[in-house]
């Protein structure tokens, strides 16, 4: 039989409020939705999910290598 343990964690009570309203819409409660996210990050050994930072592209990834050479061809409006 294996022995119980409590995790306390702090969140944002904004987040926790979300969270317990999705949690509810889908029948579950907080327990059972972290057990059942530790289950599967000790069954697939990673986070059960993508996490990255956000891509920021550059203007050449944007507008091509040459996109300084066409800015006299742009109309400002401005002048």
């Amino acid at each position: 039989m294996s022995t119980k343990e409590r995790l306390n964690v702090n969140l944002d009570s904004e987040l926790k409020k979300n969270t317990a309203e999705t949690l509810e819409a889908l029948g579950l409660d907080f327990t059972t939705a972290i057990n059942i996210y530790f289950k599967q990050i000790v069954s697939k050994q990673k986070i059960p999910f993508e996490i990255s930072a956000p891509k920021y592209f550059s203007a050449e990834e944007v507008m091509g290598k040459n996109w300084r050479e066409d800015l006299d061809n742009i109309e400002d409006e401005w002048e």
